[in-house]
């Protein structure tokens, strides 16, 4: 992404004097930017089918493959590629303690980015799709053993809007897009009259209650 923070700033700094061409480059640099985030979102959920396939081909080879080099080396790309995609899948222990902390995160990235007037409006989480039907479906996959449509990876969202400045717009969509949560970018409008960022940023999360002990 360093290629298209340089190219924000120079246009930044050459269009001052044309506030009209200023905004609308900035506004083709923002779609720039949004597609790139859905296409790391792509990304993610194509790993996760890869990782699935490949899981699927060490069963094969345990049944019938001799070469015990090939194996190692699957089950070692098998088990990297979960562990990238799991590093960023927060878990919790209930859907309103997600939602906490989605809105605490969230808040923390707008003031950290200098974002002013701004507001986050949460969304009811929803179930992810199944693998055959959508993205991130095979990370629901893996869930089966989920009791009701409250526990297993779910998908959050929240509509944030905030006041425009360019250092502001590049720190929240850097800080969503490579943060720590697996987060992305779903829509994004700019609004160069009122001066003001409207974003709708997901979030997966796996709702894991705790085990409650007895005795």
């Amino acid at each position: 992404m360093s290629y298209l923070l340089t190219a924000i700033r120079k246009v930044w700094s050459d269009m001052q004097s044309s506030p009209r061409l200023r905004w609308g480059l900035m506004i083709i640099v923002v779609v720039l930017l949004v597609e790139g985030g859905l296409r790391w979102s792509d990304a993610i959920a194509l790993q996760r089918q890869q990782i699935s396939g490949l899981q699927a081909k060490v069963a094969n080879l345990r049944a019938g493959m001799k070469d015990e080099a090939l194996l190692k080396d699957t089950l070692i790309a098998t088990r990297n590629a979960a562990a990238l995609v799991d590093s960023r899948l927060w878990t919790v222990s209930s859907e309103a303690v997600g939602q906490a902390k989605l809105k605490d995160w969230l808040t923390d990235v707008i003031k950290r980015n200098i974002a002013d007037q701004y507001t986050i409006n949460l969304s009811a989480s929803r179930e992810m799709a199944r693998p055959e039907t959508g993205a991130y479906g095979v990370l629901v996959a893996t869930n089966e053993q989920a009791s009701s449509d409250k526990v297993g990876v779910r998908e959050f969202r929240a509509n944030i809007t905030f006041k425009l400045t360019p250092k502001a717009l590049e720190g929240v969509l850097i800080d969503v897009e490579g943060g720590e949560p697996l987060s992305a970018v779903e829509s994004l409008l700019v609004k160069g009259l009122e001066r003001r960022v409207e974003m709708t940023v997901r979030v997966l999360m796996r709702i894991q209650p705790q085990e409650v002990s007895h005795g």
